[in-house]
This record gives C-alpha cells, structure tokens and sequence, in this order.
C-alpha cells in the first residue's frame, strides 16, 4: 500500500507547488494586473459612451429617414394630384379627344413620374426625370397652342402624343 500514498503525498505537494507559485506569480505582477483592471474599467466606460452616441446617432437618422419619407410623400402625392389635373385639362380643353386616350397620357405620365421617383439606378431615376419634364412639357405647349388668339382647335394634343410614340424626346 505505499504507492498510493506516495502518490497521494506527490500530488498534495504537486498542487502547494502550483499553489506557491501562482501566488508568488500574482504578488510579482500585482501592479500590472491592477493596472489591466483599471484599463479594462476605462474601456468598458469608453465603449459604453460610443455605443450610447451610436445609439442617439442611430434615433435621429431614423427621424431624419422618417421625416424625409413623409416629405418625399407629400410631393410624390402632390405630382399625382397635378397629372390628375392635366387630364382634367385636356379632356375640358380637346373637347373631341376620346377620353380613353386622356386616361392613357395620364397613365404614361404617372407611369413616368413612378419611375423618376422609385427607381433604385439613379442614372435611369435622372433620364425619367428628364423623360417625365419632357412629357409635361409637351402637355404645356399643348394647352398654350390652344389659347391663343388665332389658332386652329385641334382634336387632340399632337405635341403630347408625338412624344408618347417617342417621336420627340
């Protein structure tokens, strides 16, 4: 039965080794382990800050993002409203226009507009922009050949149409 006592007094002394060491070891780098704490204490608190400026920063671009959306809503609606009112226009002022024909320039105008406004490739946003302001000016021309003094009625909006079939661009 010594061996296992042997073994027994090997290990027992195995682990005060361990033991004295790890003290000695802790009581020579006291300093810098306090010295680690301190740093650690000083980053959480420095991250803690960035995360909370993070945060605000985060809550306002959202009211920002928010606020923008309202407003790009608000004109988005408004520019439908104003083709809903050149169709009003041009079915009171070419009285002869067969009103299908009305409800498809309203429709490739708002088509347009759609376009200019949600395209995600902003080279292709641009042309519809450019596409959508020819439209309406083409409209325009339309409606002011039509007003003044000596003109000829006509029975539909040439310019308009012209440009619908990409004669005019």
């Amino acid at each position: 039965m010594p061996l296992p006592e042997n073994i027994a007094r090997f290990v027992a002394r195995l682990i005060n080794t361990m033991k004295t060491e790890s003290a000695d070891w802790q009581m020579a780098h006291q300093a810098d382990l306090d010295k680690l704490r301190e740093e650690k204490l000083v980053a959480e608190q420095e991250l803690k800050q960035r995360l909370e400026l993070m945060e605000i920063r985060f809550k306002e671009e959202c009211k920002r993002a928010r606020l923008e959306e309202e407003r790009q809503t608000e004109n988005f609606t408004e520019f439908l409203a104003s083709i809903d009112d050149m169709k009003a226009n041009m079915l009171e002022y070419y009285g002869a226009m067969p009103k299908p024909m009305a409800l498809m320039i309203h429709h490739h105008a708002a088509e347009l507009l759609k376009d200019a406004w949600h395209n995600p490739d902003a080279r292709e946003r641009l042309r519809n922009q450019s596409r959508f302001t020819n439209l309406m000016l083409a409209v325009t021309e339309d409606l002011t050949d039509l007003s003044r003094d000596g003109a000829q009625p006509k029975a539909l909006p040439e310019k308009t149409i012209a440009f619908m079939q990409n004669k005019i661009e």
